[in-house]
């Protein structure tokens, strides 16, 4: 989930930037790509590494989020905030274990 609202994010961020016939800031695009591909490479709860690269999805989201917070970064935030949530779950655990 924090994969797609982070690709649905950069994709208004780049469309936003079109409209105003300006240049997309490349250094974020990049940013938040890298958030993009580790939030959904750790889907699987049994990929090698997954709470290491949530923590750097996370990271990845979080500040870009906070510089932008009154436009885009609020969504961020929440995609952040979903992949600490996901790198706190017990790979062995099913979620229903925890209702």
């Amino acid at each position: 989930l924090a994969a797609v609202l982070a690709f649905l994010v950069t994709a208004l961020y780049l469309f936003l930037v079109q409209t105003e016939s300006g240049r997309p800031s490349w250094y974020a695009v990049g940013i938040l790509a890298v958030a993009i591909l580790g939030a959904a490479y750790a889907v699987r709860m049994r990929a090698p590494l997954r709470r290491p690269v949530l923590g750097v999805s996370a990271a990845c989201l979080f500040l870009p989020g906070f510089v932008a917070l009154f436009s885009i970064g609020l969504p961020l935030i929440l995609a952040a905030m979903l992949c600490v949530v996901g790198a706190m779950r017990s790979p062995t655990r099913d979620w229903r274990d925890t209702v």
